[in-house]
């Protein structure tokens, strides 16, 4: 019995500091999770600019290219001249190709930037829910599990003494035979 009650003693212990362990792996994943969350949203801060940027340029494009628009149409509809290919000519066509050119491709980057965004605050839930799941993992563990594991109380095995005749005579009223 004695030898039972010892490893009894030890096994709680053992699943004492297991908790311990896990629960500083806890704090050190959720910690680092945290830390991904805020870089996550410094990314997403950073992309929203981009973004914004990116927009801001193509609508800068668009006054030039009605320029180059209105001037290409403006030298094709000229009265009593034939249809003339001229470097000037050539200039506008190559002009309006350069700007939409230019447009498209920074359309092209804001559909990437987009799509990145899009992956960032996916990420985003995912950290926000990855975190919640390890404070209500450390809040389990710390206040219910191990507040009930430490009002358990392992008392050592102790041998039941013999009583004789006198020692329970000793305390009580004489023993009659």
């Amino acid at each position: 019995m004695h030898q039972t009650s010892n490893d009894l003693h030890k096994q709680a212990e053992t699943v004492n500091e297991s908790f311990r362990i896990r629960i500083q792996e806890m704090i050190t994943a959720k910690t680092n999770l945290e830390e991904n969350l805020n870089q996550t949203v410094l990314e997403i801060s950073s992309m929203n600019e981009n973004i914004a940027a990116l927009r801001e340029a193509i609508r800068l494009k668009d006054s030039p290219m009605r320029v180059s628009h209105m001037r290409l149409n403006t030298r094709s509809m000229r009265p009593n001249i034939e249809l003339v290919r001229d470097p000037v000519q050539y200039g506008l066509v190559e002009e309006v190709g350069q700007i939409t050119d230019s447009v498209e491709a920074l359309s092209a980057k804001l559909n990437e930037s987009m799509g990145k965004l899009r992956n960032l605050e996916s990420n985003k839930k995912a950290l926000e829910e990855d975190i919640a799941i390890k404070t209500n993992s450390l809040n389990i563990d710390q206040s219910q599990c191990l507040r009930l594991r430490k009002t358990l109380v392992w008392r050592s095995y102790r041998p039941a003494t013999m009583f004789t005749a006198t020692s329970v005579t000793s305390r009580h009223q004489p023993l009659i035979l």
